[in-house]
């Protein structure tokens, strides 16, 4: 049982579909519900968070897809658009963007002349540094009423989930 004091705004909902639909079990509902709203507020928090190094989540997530490449921060556009799900016309508007504010520069790959390489510069990458330091603050933040076991338990189930809708 949950104690009052642990009680949130969807149990009050689940308790009024209780009584008005005792034929649906509202569990589950809790369940997707509490991720819902937990999805919304993180992405505030970490949308802030970015905002303190001018950056939209769309810019993190294309600089920080080519920081996890390691030296020297390389990928194929087509590649990086596979990454972020975009199309290529998406990801060249993307790439025209921080090209400008000179995040990242375009090269010509020396083994296929049509494909066109994408490469972090030095300002982007010193951006993306000081950001992902304050992504991952904002993450260990936000789970800073769990202790380590109840994170990895929690990551394990949500994985759990995630991977079934993936199938």
């Amino acid at each position: 049982m949950i104690s009052s004091v642990n009680k949130d705004l969807i149990d009050e909902l689940q308790s009024d579909w209780n009584q008005q639909r005792p034929d649906l079990d509202p569990e589950p509902m809790g369940v997707v519900l509490r991720i819902q709203a937990l999805a919304k507020i993180l992405g505030d928090q970490t949308a802030a968070r970015l905002q303190e190094f001018d950056l939209q989540w769309w810019q993190y997530d294309v600089l920080s897809t080519l920081r996890r490449q390691g030296e020297p921060f390389v990928l194929a556009a087509t590649e990086l658009a596979d990454f972020s799900m975009l199309t290529s016309g998406a990801m060249t508007n993307r790439i025209d963007r921080l090209e400008e504010e000179g995040l990242v520069r375009r090269r010509k790959d020396d083994e296929d002349r049509r494909r066109v390489l994408v490469q972090l510069t030095r300002k982007g990458l010193k951006l993306i540094e000081g950001a992902t330091e304050a992504r991952f603050e904002a993450a260990m933040d936000a789970l800073d009423g769990l202790n380590t076991r109840q994170r990895e338990s929690l990551s394990n189930l949500l994985r759990l989930v995630l991977t079934a809708q993936e199938d």
